[in-house]
């Protein structure tokens, strides 16, 4: 089997997704393994998506994941990539109304555009959803919240039930966590599901180390975190 050329994290909002990808790049350096990684905020980004609008994503999406596994294919290096996969994107989808059938559709897509990368999935998954967004709000603060609410508010998802406040986004999390089960389910290639990653990052660190050690052959688990 191919050794993977990108790894891909995605998770809910506070999940640790930023801090897992610098994690991995960590790990994989380390142990000799060339590599680049990308946050969700990094710009330049060679996933440079976060403008486009919802209307048509997947459209834009494919040529733009076909023309970066195109590219990459050339290099001898791993690329790290946090919340292009589904959180920038199918995430909106959802709160656009988009039909869950189309953003199943939509990952098959994805999947088959990046194939030739032999992709690596890292999904930190968060069982008690409105307990992770409480610790999301304690940890990034009231103005942080109330901003990240005004954006995601404005779609139709919300505008459609009314719900205008932190409770209405527990519900769209709660919803958005039965399809995200559904999409990493789907996801074609190789995975790892870290359960509750807040409860003991060393053992899902452990988990991760783990999973790339199989997957790059590591001598051994890096213990420098992220």
């Amino acid at each position: 089997m191919q050794t993977a050329k990108l790894i891909l994290v995605e998770g809910f909002p506070g999940a640790g997704k930023s801090t897992t990808t610098a994690h991995i790049g960590s790990v994989l350096q380390q142990q000799g393994v060339a590599c680049r990684w990308f946050l969700e905020e990094d710009d330049p980004h060679p996933i440079a998506c976060l403008d486009f609008e919802i209307k048509g994503l997947p459209e834009k999406m494919i040529p733009l994941w076909s023309r970066f596994t195109e590219h990459d294919m050339q290099e001898p290096i791993v690329t790290i990539i946090e919340s292009r996969l589904w959180q920038n994107t199918a995430l909106f989808m959802y709160m656009s109304n988009s039909k869950v059938g189309e953003i199943i559709h939509f990952n098959h897509q994805l999947g088959q555009a990046l194939a030739s990368l032999s992709p690596l999935l890292v999904y930190l998954d968060q069982e008690d959803t409105e307990a992770a967004l409480h610790r999301l709000y304690a940890l990034r603060g009231e103005k942080w919240i109330q901003l990240a609410l005004d954006t995601t508010t404005s779609y139709p998802w919300f505008q459609t039930r009314g719900l205008t406040d932190f409770a209405g986004w527990v519900q769209f999390f709660a919803e958005w966590q039965q399809v995200v089960t559904q999409l990493f389910n789907d996801w074609p290639h190789r995975k790892i599901k870290i359960q509750n990653p807040h409860d003991d990052w060393e053992s899902a660190y452990q988990q991760i180390d783990t999973f790339l050690k199989n997957v790059y052959l590591l001598s051994h688990s890096a213990k420098t975190r992220g």
